[in-house]
């Protein structure tokens, strides 16, 4: 019986078909087609001020080596022809309906990962590869915006594919051709593998994917502890982790994911403020206000928390949201001499504006009395 049911679950692993969607450069590119002197130029998108990070940059400004979650004042050294502009998170917002709206049409299990990026599954369609490729034409008609898509049979590999042709890539992996496409790349292509990891594997004589799959999984483990098996597992491409459908209004948030582990608490902070103000932005955007703030730290060996504080009232200030935020990294958060993989900032518990009590004195805002809450994923 249980053979048979492990043929069943074969199967099923081998029909899924997951998509991952990622518009590309998306700030900068919505800059770039609103502004059309702005098309060809490095266009750098984020918080302009001294702490400043840096959002979303064009490829035209990736050439001098600016990239996501940079500080402003480093970009601005490595371009300063560039041109420097704040998220206009509004637009923003308005374009990012307009794709979830094209995905919701051929699927119905959409999880949203940011504004710019989604997951939906396209399991049991027959013409999968057929779908993918007309969501990626409506989208360039609909918004005048290039996306980049990747179909596999899981999570994983769709963010794998749809990163190796980008900008404007589409990208189909299919069960019979997983090592073929994995083997070639780096380590540091695989979730998680960050500055320190990456090292570490390069000292054992690892440093693609492939050298990492013939490594056996008792050496992994005894060098890497859980997180060998994780490892051990991607680099053959197994990840059967599901999709997280999601109400659209249950929640706003930010992330970021970095390409080598931060350590500096100072970066961090930053890189918290700037998520919070974005989050802000987009609740104001959006008409909604919320009841919880949350941040989201994952480290170097995959191991991810989240920490959160409820308010009396709900709330779309960036003052508020900020506050709480850095609060909760600073006295809920353990970084010291940890490397960390992704940050990011949510609010929950969302209301429409209209349900917001409004201060009595306009001009200053007081943060409602926050009730601390914890949890870890």
């Amino acid at each position: 019986m249980n053979s048979m049911n492990d043929g069943r679950d074969h199967q099923a692993a081998q029909q899924r078909k997951i998509a991952h969607l990622d518009m590309d450069a998306f700030f900068a590119a919505v800059e770039q087609l609103d502004e059309p002197h702005y098309r060809g130029k490095p266009v750098i998108v984020g918080g302009l001020g001294p702490r400043g990070v840096v959002s979303t940059a064009s490829y035209e400004a990736r050439k001098f080596g600016v990239g996501s979650a940079m500080p402003m004042t480093r970009a601005r050294k490595l371009c300063p022809q560039g041109i420097f502009l704040s998220p206009r998170f509004p637009r923003y917002q308005e374009i990012s309906h307009q794709v979830r709206e094209i995905i919701g049409e051929y699927s119905s299990v959409v999880e949203v990962v940011s504004i710019d990026e989604a997951f939906f599954n396209l399991s049991g369609s027959p013409n999968a590869e057929q779908i993918v490729t007309i969501i990626k034409d409506c989208v360039n008609k609909e918004t005048g915006l290039t996306c980049s898509i990747g179909l596999a049979p899981n999570r994983f590999l769709a963010k794998i594919a749809s990163e190796l042709k980008k900008p404007n890539g589409l990208v189909i992996i299919d069960q019979a051709h997983v090592q073929q496409i994995l083997d070639p790349l780096p380590v540091r292509t695989i979730w998680g593998v960050g500055k320190v990891t990456e090292r570490r594997l390069r000292g054992l004589g690892i440093t693609l994917i492939q050298e990492l799959r013939h490594t056996s999984l008792s050496q992994l483990t005894r060098e890497f502890g859980s997180m060998g098996s994780v490892l051990y597992r991607l680099a053959r491409g197994e990840d059967d982790t599901p999709l997280d459908r999601e109400s659209k209004s249950s929640s706003i948030s930010r992330e970021v994911t970095f390409p080598q582990d931060i350590y500096s608490k100072e970066r961090m902070e930053n890189i918290v403020r700037d998520l919070a103000r974005n989050v802000a932005m987009m609740l104001r955007g959006e008409g909604l206000i919320g009841k919880t703030v949350r941040i989201k730290i994952r480290f170097a060996d995959f191991e991810t928390i989240t920490r959160q504080a409820s308010l009396i009232a709900g709330t779309d200030s960036t003052h508020i949201v900020e506050g709480i935020a850095i609060d909760l990294l600073r006295r809920r958060v353990n970084v010291t001499g940890q490397g960390v993989r992704l940050i990011g900032v949510g609010v929950g518990k969302l209301s429409k504006v209209n349900a917001r009590q409004l201060p009595l004195f306009p001009d200053y805002e007081a943060i409602p009395n926050p009730v601390p809450s914890q949890s870890n994923a």
